[in-house]
């Protein structure tokens, strides 16, 4: 059986996640968890933090890192929510492993699922930006009884290169990068490390056209600037590709739980018609749009979106 197409009843679930936090002696702080092995030899790194009701799972777009979901992270714990974080396969501190590639979508999204069987969660409410929404979208199709509710925010429906101002660009540079990645690896590296991190024309460049330039804090974009550059060009293209190929009208079966869709209507990644056109295709869906927000309003205005999110949870969180 192929990684993708496994089911998460095929791992035997090692403990609960009680058990797994009694066991660290922090029951009220997040955890930190050993690696969790997958069977193609993929370790995958997760951080649970104790609380009560459904776990929220928190899967964050291409190219970010678990910073990219802190602002939501931090209020849902201080409000005693059961959270859950996890790095993606190749992405931070969880390793590539030996998965079919190209890799995809919905590799990530059983990996996900393989993961929450791991922890014996047997029900979640899944939060994703961007590719992560995708990831949730996948999860929603193959595992539905797995997933209570979602919760996207500037997700695609379909192909976002086509759509996005910039798309064609975008796909350019990923290439170009992958190229100069398998031809001058060392060179790439020290572009690439933190002491380049971030000049003031790459900055204000992700400022301009994935946040709201007014709003954006310096210290998130360097952050996401830090988790780009640290990401693999060829595990980074290899997603675009796939992402480029995803239309949610091909699943074989339609998605009914409840989800909750965010957009930004200054996104020019995602534009807000792109939301309204996926909504119109998930029977359950409300869409909300925030007036002054771009791709990020998660991390520009959190007070507000976290809002948004605490009303939709009080709705299905038990």
């Amino acid at each position: 059986m192929k990684s993708s197409d496994a089911n998460p009843n095929d791992i035997r679930p090692s403990a609960s996640l009680q058990d797994i936090l009694g066991r660290s002696g922090r029951s009220n702080a997040e955890t930190k968890l050993p690696l969790i092995e997958l069977d193609d030899g993929a370790q995958i790194q997760v951080w649970v933090h104790p609380g009560r009701g459904t776990p929220l799972v928190f899967l964050y777009g291409l190219g970010c890192g678990i910073s990219h979901w802190k602002y939501q992270v931090q209020h849902f714990q201080e409000q005693g929510f059961l959270t859950i974080q996890m790095d993606l396969r190749g992405h931070g501190e969880s390793t590539l492993g030996a998965p079919e590639r190209p890799l995809s979508i919905k590799t990530l999204s059983s990996d996900t699922a393989k993961v929450l069987a791991h922890l014996n969660v047997n029900e979640a409410i899944v939060l994703g930006q961007s590719m992560g929404g995708t990831i949730g979208l996948h999860l929603a199709h193959d595992y539905p009884e797995l997933i209570k509710a979602l919760i996207l925010q500037g997700s695609p429906g379909r192909d976002p290169f086509s759509r996005m101002n910039l798309g064609i660009p975008v796909r350019t540079v990923i290439k170009m990068l992958e190229t100069l990645r398998n031809r001058t690896p060392n060179w790439l590296h020290k572009v690439t490390s933190m002491s380049f991190v971030a000049p003031v024309l790459a900055r204000e460049l992700v400022r301009a056209k994935g946040f709201s330039s007014h709003l954006a804090k310096t210290e998130d974009i360097d952050q996401y600037l830090q988790d780009f550059f640290a990401s693999d060009p060829e595990v980074f293209s290899e997603l675009a590709d796939d992402l480029a190929l995803f239309d949610i009208t091909k699943f074989e079966h339609q998605i009914n739980c409840p989800t909750l869709i965010i957009a930004g209507s200054q996104d020019k990644i995602i534009p807000v018609e792109e939301c309204r056109w996926l909504s119109k295709r998930l029977p359950g869906s409300h869409l909300e749009v925030i007036p002054h927000g771009s791709h990020c309003p998660h991390l520009e205005d959190p007070h507000e979106f976290n809002r948004r999110i605490g009303t939709f949870l009080q709705t299905y969180q038990p």
